[in-house]
C-alpha cells in the first residue's frame, strides 16, 4: 500500500483499541489524544482503553464524566503491571496506538503495554533517520505521520509502512464568531507555540517591533509558554533578539518583560500564560490576525489550524508541515504564506534540517502591513481558511486514524 493510500472498503474495527497516549489540555499531543479518546468513546465501537495517566488535564464537566471510566480503568491497568515495586510488561490482545519519540521509540506506557498490533503516531523535526531507527520502525504495523512533509521524509529514508493522517480542529470551539476586542481601537495579532527557535518567535518579535513603531495602536498577544524552558535558550542565537525570558518562581517565562528588554513598549505584548484549550476561542476572538513564521513544523501546527477555523487571516512560513495548510497552486488562497525561505543549518550534532526554512523579517513586516491596511483581502482569506478547516474536523480525522487501525489489525499476523 502506498504511504497515503486508504482502503476503498475499510475492514471492521477491532472491539478494543489501546491508547498509550497522554491526555493534557495545554499541549498539541495532549489535545490530539483527548480528541482521539473522545471520538472513539462516542462512536460506539471500538471501546478505547487508556494506557497512560493524564497530566495537567482540566476537561470540561461533560468530558470529565465521559472520561471518568477510562481514567479509573487506567489506574487498574497500572496496578496490574506494577507489582512488588516493579513494572511488568503486558501483552494485550487488541491494537495499541502509541505516541513515538524521535527514533520511533515509544513513550512510557508504550514501553509497558504491547498490542496486536502496535501502531505508532509520530511528529519529528530531525530529518536524519539512521539504520537503527528504520529497524525500530519495523516493530509497528503502521507509522502514522502528522504531515505530508514528515511522511515524505520517512518514506525517502526507508520507512515503508507510513500512513498520512493530519490533525484536526474542534468546530464546536473553533469557528467564525463575532470579534470581541479586549481594548477598543487596537489592531491585535496573535502568535502561539512553545517558545523556541524552531517556532520562530524571535522573527515575530523582530517584525512586530518595526510594525508597532509605525502602528502604535497594535498589540501582540502571545501564548508562548514552554513546559521545558531550557529549550528556549536557542532562540537568542539567531540574531533577531537579545537574551531569553527569565523564569519566574512558578516556572512560567516572563515573556512581556523579555519583549520590553528587546525594545518594545510596555503593554504592546501581552502573554496569556498557560491557557486551557477550551479557553482559546475567547482569546482568538479578540484578535485581528495570527502569525506563525516557524522554521519547522513537524505536523500542521494545531494553533495555526485553530486560528484558520476561526476565520482569522493567518500568516505561515512556507516550509515543512505548513505546506499542508498553504495547499497546492490553483486553490483559493487561505493563508498568507511567507515564501522567502532560507536553509537552516543544524545546531545539534547528527541532525538534519532538510526542508526547514528561515523566514524573512522584511517579508513578515510587509505582510503585517497588508493585514493592517487591506482588511477586505484579509477577510477573504480568513473565510477561505474557515471553509477549508471544516474538512479537517477531529471527528473526520479520528475516523481516518480508525481506518488505519482497522486495516493494520486486519493485516496483522502474529509472529
Amino acid at each position: 500500500m502506498s504511504p497515503s493510500a486508504r482502503p476503498t472498503h475499510a475492514p471492521p474495527m477491532p472491539s478494543h483499541v489501546g491508547l498509550a497516549w497522554e491526555l493534557t489540555t495545554v499541549t498539541g499531543w495532549g489535545v490530539y489524544g483527548t480528541h482521539v479518546l473522545r471520538h472513539l468513546a462516542v462512536r460506539g465501537a471500538p471501546a478505547p482503553i487508556l494506557l497512560k495517566q493524564p497530566a495537567r488535564f482540566t476537561p470540561d464537566p461533560l468530558d470529565a464524566a465521559l472520561f471518568a471510566p477510562y481514567l479509573a480503568q487506567q489506574q487498574k491497568l497500572l496496578a496490574m503491571v506494577s507489582r512488588g515495586g516493579k513494572i511488568t510488561p503486558a501483552d494485550l490482545g487488541f491494537p495499541v496506538l502509541k505516541t513515538l519519540l524521535p527514533g520511533f521509540r515509544p513513550v512510557t506506557a508504550g514501553r509497558v503495554f504491547f498490542g496486536k498490533p502496535d501502531i505508532g503516531v509520530i511528529f519529528f523535526e530531525n530529518t536524519r533517520i539512521d539504520r537503527a531507527a528504520v529497524a525500530e520502525s519495523k516493530k509497528y504495523a503502521r507509522i502514522v505521520a502528522g504531515s505530508t512533509w514528515n511522511r515524505d521524509v520517512m518514506v525517502g529514508q526507508g520507512v515503508d509502512h507510513v500512513e498520512l493522517v493530519l490533525q484536526g480542529i474542534d468546530p464546536v470551539l473553533f469557528h467564525p464568531m463575532p470579534r470581541r476586542p479586549f481594548r477598543p481601537g487596537t489592531f491585535t495579532l496573535f502568535s502561539g507555540g512553545k517558545l523556541e527557535a524552531r517556532k520562530g518567535q524571535d522573527l515575530v518579535l523582530a517584525a512586530f517591533k518595526r510594525f508597532h513603531a509605525r502602528h502604535p495602536d497594535s498589540v501582540l498577544i502571545t501564548a508562548w509558554q514552554n513546559a521545558w524552558p531550557e529549550l528556549a535558550a536557542d532562540i537568542a542565537h539567531r540574531g533577531h533578539v537579545h537574551g531569553v525570558p527569565e523564569q519566574r518562581p512558578d516556572g512560567t517565562l516572563a515573556i512581556e518583560a523579555w519583549a520590553v528588554a528587546n525594545g518594545l513598549p510596555q503593554g504592546s505584548v501581552l502573554d496569556m500564560g498557560w491557557v486551557a484549550h477550551k479557553d482559546m476561542p475567547r482569546i482568538l476572538a479578540a484578535c485581528d490576525a495570527a502569525v506563525f513564521p516557524s522554521r519547522n513544523e513537524s505536523g500542521t501546527n494545531l494553533p495555526a489550524m485553530e486560528c484558520m477555523a476561526m476565520g482569522l487571516p493567518v500568516v505561515v512560513s512556507a516550509n515543512t508541515g505548513h505546506l499542508d495548510l498553504i495547499g497546492p497552486d490553483g486553490t483559493p488562497p487561505r493563508v498568507f504564506p511567507l515564501r522567502h525561505q532560507r536553509p537552516v543549518a543544524p545546531t545539534k550534532p547528527g541532525w538534519g534540517t532538510d526542508g526547514w526554512g528561515e523566514s524573512s523579517v522584511d517579508e513578515l513586516d510587509a505582510v503585517l502591513e497588508v493585514l493592517y491596511t487591506d482588511r477586505q483581502a484579509t477577510r477573504e482569506r480568513g473565510d477561505n481558511a474557515a471553509a477549508f478547516m471544516q474538512t479537517l474536523t477531529w471527528e473526520h480525522q479520528v475516523d481516518a486514524l480508525a481506518e488505519v487501525v482497522a486495516q493494520a489489525a486486519a493485516d496483522f499476523s502474529p509472529r
